[in-house]
């Protein structure tokens, strides 16, 4: 009976043991979960905090960018090689000739010029697009109004002249595009203006929209 007294102490002190490491370790477990834990909020308070940086520093460099572009045009639809490799002078006796001299005041001072930088297109595709810085901005401005006010061709095709925007602004502007469509089919009066916020004049009051979903949302109420 000693013996078998013995045995059981034994297995007892070991099994003892053994709970005792095991709670050891699932104190070990828990001190090591608490401490991810906290490193996880650590990591995701970090990272919450890179993401806004990120976004300030987006949306600097895409003002910065905007501002840069502030004085330039984009031409479309002159055919490729007609600049003959000097585009800036190109485009500078191009501008009278578009917009009919008697519509300027004087001679449009263009800084430079080039194509957008793009494998040049073959006969088959849409010619690549100048991009034109004007000296003076109010020159622009006229420029892109005499240019929604008349049609311009060249050489037989019709050439378009548009403001040089960055791809996010672009990006904006085209949300509001099927929105614009449907207020041109109600024949309501609207002006997108930059970087992307629709004005829209009806009944009197003008409306602003910042967003395509505003826009669809008014445009759903005229329907009703």
């Amino acid at each position: 009976m000693n013996k078998r007294f013995d045995l059981l102490d034994e297995k007892f002190e070991t099994l003892t043991a053994n709970q005792l490491a095991l709670t050891r370790r699932v104190d070990e477990a828990e001190a090591q979960g608490t401490d991810h834990e906290r490193r996880i909020q650590s990591l995701e308070q970090s990272l919450a905090e890179v993401r806004q940086t990120n976004m300030k520093l987006h949306s600097k460099l895409d003002d910065l960018e905007g501002r840069s572009r502030r004085n330039n045009i984009k031409i479309v639809g002159i055919p490729e090689g007609e600049e003959k490799g000097r585009p800036t002078e190109f485009v500078t006796s191009l501008i009278p000739k578009l917009l009919e001299q008697g519509n300027l005041a004087k001679q449009v001072i263009v800084d430079r010029a080039h194509r957008v930088p793009m494998p040049r297109a073959t006969s088959t595709q849409r010619p690549r697009s100048f991009i034109a810085r004007i000296h003076f901005y109010q020159e622009k401005e006229m420029l892109l109004r005499l240019s929604r006010q008349n049609q311009l061709v060249y050489n037989g095709a019709r050439i378009f002249i548009y403001p040089d925007y960055t791809a996010d602004v672009m990006t904006q502007r085209r949300g509001f595009r099927d929105v614009m469509q449907a207020l041109r089919e109600k024949e309501v009066t609207f002006i997108l203006r930059f970087p992307a916020r629709l004005q829209v004049n009806y009944e009197d009051q003008v409306k602003v929209f910042n967003s395509p979903a505003e826009a669809v949302a008014f445009i759903d109420r005229l329907q009703k």
